[in-house]
C-alpha cells in the first residue's frame, strides 16, 4: 500500500488520504474516524495524526471538538490586480457561480453612492450567490440609471461587466478597492447559512472607464472562510 522510497510514512498516507477527499467527499461531509483509518491503511496512530495534521494545516479538513474531522469548504482565490467581475474570474479557476435571488432598488432619495458615481438617480442590483452549490456571498452593484437605462427590464445573465460591455459599451479600465473584516448580522447569517457574528468579509469596489469617470460601485459580503485575496506588490521608484 505505501513505498519504501525514502518518503515518510505520514507524508504518504496524506497524499493518499488528499486523493480520496479530492475524487469522493464533498465539502462538510465527515471523514472516517481515527481508528478505521489505522485498520484500513494499516499505520500507528501517530502517523495518521501526523497525516492528518498536515491535511488541517494546509486547510484541507478541519476538526470539530466532539464532532470528528471533516472536508473544509474550498477557498476562492480573488486576484485585486485584475478588473473583471467576480463571475468572470471564478470562472477562470472553474467555479461554478450561480444566482439564487436577483432584486432591484431604484434610488432617487440621498444616498453616499451618488457622490461616488457623481449622479442623480441609481439603479442597485441586489444578489445572492451560490459557489459549487455553497452559500458564498452577497452583492450588491450600484450603476448610474442613465448610463444603464431599463437595465432592471434587461439584465438576466450572471456576468454583470459581460452584460455592461455588451448592451450598454461600458468597460471598467481601473478600480479602487478596499477590504475589511466585521461580524454577519442575524439576517446575513441566515441567508449565508452561518452563525451569526461569523467573520465576514466586505470588499468595496469603485470602478472606472477609460476616460478615469467612476460608473459602478459594488459592496460585495463574502464568507470569509471561503475566501483569499491576492495582491502583487512592487518596490516603487525612489525607494
Amino acid at each position: 500500500m505505501f513505498e519504501n522510497n525514502g518518503v515518510p510514512l505520514y507524508i504518504q498516507l496524506k497524499y493518499k488520504l488528499l486523493r480520496i477527499i479530492e475524487t469522493t467527499y464533498k465539502p462538510n461531509d465527515l471523514l472516517p474516524p481515527e481508528s478505521k483509518l489505522l485498520k484500513t491503511y494499516k499505520v500507528s496512530r501517530i502517523t495518521v495524526r501526523k497525516a492528518m495534521e498536515e491535511l488541517e494545516r494546509e486547510g484541507i479538513i478541519v476538526k470539530k471538538q466532539g464532532l470528528g474531522t471533516f472536508v473544509r469548504e474550498k477557498k476562492i482565490l480573488y486576484d485585486a490586480n485584475s478588473i473583471g467581475s467576480l463571475t468572470q474570474r471564478l470562472a477562470k479557476q472553474n467555479h461554478s457561480l450561480q444566482t439564487e435571488t436577483l432584486e432591484y432598488e431604484i434610488i432617487t432619495s440621498r444616498h453616499y453612492v451618488k457622490e461616488l458615481l457623481k449622479c442623480d438617480t441609481l439603479v442597485l442590483i441586489k444578489r445572492f450567490r451560490v459557489l459549487d452549490g455553497t452559500p458564498f456571498a452577497l452583492m450588491k452593484n450600484y450603476i448610474d440609471i442613465k448610463k444603464a437605462p431599463n437595465l432592471q427590464k434587461n439584465f438576466k445573465i450572471e456576468s454583470l461587466y459581460t452584460f455592461l460591455k455588451k448592451e450598454y459599451n461600458i468597460e471598467f479600465y481601473s478600480a479602487e478597492e478596499t477590504v475589511e473584516a466585521r461580524a454577519a448580522t442575524k439576517e446575513e447569517a441566515k441567508i449565508l447559512e452561518i452563525k451569526e457574528a461569523a467573520p465576514l468579509l466586505l470588499l468595496h469596489r469603485l470602478s472606472f472607464d477609460k476616460d478615469n469617470d467612476p460608473v459602478e460601485f459594488s459592496d460585495i459580503v463574502i464568507k470569509s472562510d471561503m475566501y483569499k485575496h491576492k495582491i502583487m506588490l512592487s518596490r516603487g521608484k525612489g525607494l
